[in-house]
């Protein structure tokens, strides 16, 4: 232990040493540069001196491109660079490329002026796994003449709503009534949020949300934080009993086995209980359980790929093969019970020793919902536009009160004294959509 402690004190100074001095792993932790960060309209007015020493004429491109810049830097401070190319080339292949080109010539300006440091890039053509973009960070000159900024910064991306195609690229899309409703949601909600001091200890958080669909507007949908840094849903449920909004502790409520209710739900049934642990009632068993079944539910097969040394000829090997729908809540279910022999031993006793054991036991008591396990992945993805859906309305109630709320898909983090207001909003909605009742498990 005492050797633990003693390398990770090390390791820390070391960290220090040199972010102090602007080396080694410290230009590792840049975060990419952004064009979603912005100037709030507040605080524009201090950004014309420093745009002015640039020397660059004042085009709505070359402002745009400076706010930006600055934006990206003041988010950092001193804990971390951006990385950002400075060719051209690079430029052009993305939408940005005549804002690019002012990119360039501003970073240059800034750090004659001393307004910022570099660490130029380089590509290596042969191993461009070696090439490293240009990292940039704000000096002490620029971070004390923008220090009197209270929450400066703010982040507007162009979409609030996106949808991408089977590969996780954007599409274009044309705006419906449905869509133009999500952004207005959204926009007010974003707003909210953003007028709000919303912490993890002494650490800002990023709480703007953009809605994500998958290839057409009845697929996924769920709610999303996005940016660079700092995002609450990123967090633990452990972590996020520690989070304060404008100075305020919160409470987190969550739905109960929300996917396996909208399925019972879809067929015309009330479901009572925990459709978890009606397999097995035992509270170490309940997480392993939670799994299995969301896997059934969103089984739709997927290609596996893996590499190794073989051991006798010592070749490389490249395996991929397909694993189907009925195969993958299987394999779920013996990861686990391989990671956690304690939890192999205790089914072990109770004559569980297969995972097709505890798969068939869920096709028994889920027989009204049974038809919709392993039926191909875009099952898992409608009922998440549904949860999506639930959670947009939550979410609307609270910002048309001018009231902060963090969604992380099916719990929500409000401050203490709305416990009870969120609570009922939960139980409304879900009735509303649904017709039906959904329980709500307590706060974290």
């Amino acid at each position: 232990m005492k050797r633990n402690i003693k390398s990770g004190v090390i390791a820390n100074a070391k960290m220090e040493f040199q972010e102090y001095r602007k080396t080694g792993e410290w230009l590792n932790t840049a975060v990419p540069f952004d064009h979603a960060f912005k100037i709030n309209d507040e605080n524009q007015k201090w950004l014309l001196p420093i745009f002015e020493s640039c020397n660059l004429s004042a085009r709505k491109e070359n402002r745009c491109a400076f706010e930006i810049l600055i934006a990206n830097l003041l988010e950092c401070g001193r804990k971390r660079p951006v990385f950002l190319s400075r060719s051209p080339n690079e430029w052009t292949k993305t939408m940005y490329r005549r804002a690019g080109q002012s990119t360039i010539k501003l970073m240059n300006g800034l750090y004659q002026q001393g307004w910022i440091d570099m660490k130029k890039g380089f590509h290596n053509e042969e191993k461009r796994e070696e090439s490293r973009m240009t990292r940039i960070w704000a000096t002490a000159k620029l971070l004390s003449y923008f220090r009197e900024l209270p929450n400066g910064v703010i982040y507007d991306p162009v979409q609030l709503v996106e949808l991408k195609d089977e590969n996780g690229k954007l599409k274009e899309y044309t705006d419906t009534p449905k869509t133009l409703r999500i952004k207005s949601i959204l926009q007010k909600a974003n707003q909210v949020n953003q007028s709000a001091d919303i912490r993890y200890r002494r650490y800002k958080l990023n709480a703007f949300l953009v809605a994500i669909f998958n290839r057409d507007f009845n697929l996924y949908g769920r709610l999303h934080t996005c940016g660079s840094r700092h995002h609450y849903q990123g967090f633990s449920g452990e972590d996020r009993q520690e989070f304060t909004i404008n100075g305020e502790q919160t409470t987190e409520l969550d739905f109960s086995g929300l996917h396996p209710h909208l399925l019972y739900a879809k067929e015309g049934i009330q479901f009572f209980g925990d459709p978890y642990s009606i397999v097995i009632n035992d509270p170490q068993c309940r997480d392993l359980l939670k799994k299995a079944l969301l896997s059934l539910i969103n089984a739709g097969g997927t290609w596996i790929e893996y590499e190794y040394d073989h051991y006798k000829t010592g070749k490389h090997v490249e395996v991929k093969w397909w694993m189907t729908p009925e195969q993958q809540p299987v394999g779920v279910i013996n990861l686990e019970l391989k990671n956690d022999p304690v939890l192999r031993k205790r089914l072990e006793k109770i004559g569980i020793t297969e995972a097709s054991q505890i798969i068939d036991t869920f096709r028994e008591v889920h027989k009204p919902i049974a038809h919709y396990f392993c039926n191909g992945k875009d099952n898992g993805l409608r009922i998440m536009n549904q949860d999506a859906a639930i959670a947009l309305a939550i979410v609307n109630h609270f910002t048309k009160q001018s009231i902060p709320i963090l969604a992380i898909h099916d719990s929500f983090i409000v401050q203490a004294k709305y416990r009870d207001q969120l609570q009922q909003t939960m139980k409304r909605e879900y009735r509303k959509h649904t017709g039906f009742r959904c329980p709500i498990k307590q706060e974290f």
